[in-house]
């Protein structure tokens, strides 16, 4: 099945001209898998050595630290393996690994995780914080919510409190009490499409993408009033669509003013990554988004990395109404 046709269009007028066609022909080819080492479960050069056993050679991302891939061939041993099975390995595409190790979560903080499930990122955290301090980790979905708790559990994160809540509405319980904020925000998952699976785009449409912005403008209203002064937010997608991604930043930053400061993101600066990542778009469909979106990224997928779009806020002030 072809995918939709505004879609490409818009696809086309978002990736850079010498990247497009290289962006379109990840769609229908086979993926790399990602994985990342679970230091929580075991040390990481006894569960390579573990997979190397097993006949799986895993090739380290650079500039990723953690991340290692195979080749799309080799899912089904990996899932099959002793490493797997015991919690060591965790597969995660490396694109969706960024948005948890541009945060830089720290042991001993605070961390809030406003919309966790499945719990790939917040274990993740869990696993940087050495299980010191506490992740907050929130889902309102109740399957959702125990498909969560049950992960975290799998990947040995003793420092995650699951909250059954709305992401919206959690920061008025604890305004202004996280170090550092992880919204991984629900989108219209432009980057998992997939030509040959009609399912994956089956409820695409532009006003899918701005039902989905309005969604992410309330939760990202709520991170910012849960983090603390001085602390640090991290915004994130796995979609292409510029009204969820810069247009969301853009609605932030005009809401909060000089409170909160979109920074550079930080991502690796050698590597698949690095080579893969673009700049925030300024403007879209006639509207400007101004010149602080430039330091989000959107990466590009390749056949290793999914297409995904990361930002990073820094909060100056209070915004609590006094």
């Amino acid at each position: 099945m072809p995918l939709p046709e505004r879609f490409v269009e818009r696809l086309r007028a978002v990736v850079p001209e010498n990247r497009f066609e290289g962006v379109l022909a990840t769609f229908g080819a086979p993926t790399a898998i990602g994985f990342r080492v679970n230091p929580l479960r075991g040390e990481g050069a006894e569960t390579l050595a573990m997979l190397a056993a097993g006949g799986i050679e895993a090739t380290p991302v650079g500039g990723v630290p953690g991340a290692y891939a195979v080749p799309a061939e080799q899912r089904a041993a990996l899932l099959a393996s002793r490493a797997h099975t015991e919690g060591r390995v965790y597969v995660q595409n490396v694109s969706s690994q960024l948005p948890a190790l541009v945060l830089d979560p720290q042991p001993g903080e605070r961390v809030l995780d406003l919309c966790a499930a499945p719990g790939s990122k917040t274990g993740q955290l869990a696993a940087l914080m050495q299980n010191e301090g506490e992740v907050v980790a929130v889902e309102k979905v109740r399957p959702r919510f125990f498909r969560l708790r049950a992960n975290i559990a799998a990947q040995g994160a003793t420092n995650v409190r699951p909250v059954l809540a709305s992401g919206t509405a959690f920061w008025h319980r604890e305004p202004e009490a996280f170090d550092r904020v992880l919204l991984d925000a629900p989108c219209s998952t432009e980057g998992r499409f997939r030509a040959d699976d009609a399912e994956t785009t089956r409820y695409w449409s532009e006003r899918k993408v701005k039902e989905m912005r309005q969604k992410q403008e309330r939760l990202l209203f709520a991170a910012v009033q849960a983090l603390r002064p001085g602390g640090t937010l991290v915004y994130s997608t796995c979609t292409f669509a510029p009204e969820e991604n810069e247009g969301v930043l853009e609605k932030a930053l005009r809401t909060f003013g000089d409170a909160v400061e979109l920074v550079e993101v930080g991502l690796p600066e050698t590597g698949p990554v690095a080579d893969a990542a673009q700049e925030g778009l300024v403007a879209w469909g006639g509207r400007s988004y101004g010149p602080a979106v430039v330091r989000a990224r959107r990466v590009l997928p390749d056949g290793l990395l999914e297409a995904f779009f990361v930002a990073r806020l820094v909060k100056h002030a209070s915004t609590q109404r006094r």
